[in-house]
């Protein structure tokens, strides 16, 4: 009786999805490199990735709301980013790979404060994480 609950249990969690790291390749495109200025509305520093969220003004005057998508919490703490370097409402410039499915994503190269010149750590413009 109990093998059978037990074989029951264990093959309900094969059902389940598998959620598994997804390349940053497949989602951002490298050759489509563009830079974003606006004001932080959003800070996610967190795992499996960190996020700053930042509104941008298009040519109209009106506000797009962009996500741009880096490293998770721990290797930003190893690379002296930290989790109140940044504040919603900071003014910044990012630079990142824009997303492949033409939404507003972008996989951060670099990011800055221009108030007092504060960067933080990005994606490697090398990179293929």
């Amino acid at each position: 009786m109990f093998a059978r609950r037990l074989i029951l249990v264990a093959s309900s969690f094969a059902a389940l999805p598998a959620l598994g790291h997804h390349s940053f390749i497949s989602e951002y495109d490298p050759e489509q490199i563009m830079t974003l200025e606006g004001t932080v509305t959003e800070v996610w520093y967190q795992n499996p990735h960190s996020r700053v969220y930042v509104e941008v003004r298009d040519e109209n005057g009106v506000a797009e709301l962009w996500e741009t998508e880096t490293y998770p919490r721990n290797i930003l703490d190893r690379r002296g980013w930290k989790y109140d370097d940044l504040a919603v409402g900071d003014d910044v410039v990012v630079t990142g790979r824009k997303a492949r499915d033409g939404s507003k994503r972008l996989q951060m190269l670099t990011i800055v404060r221009p108030s007092d010149g504060w960067e933080g750590v990005g994606f490697a413009a090398d990179s293929i994480d």
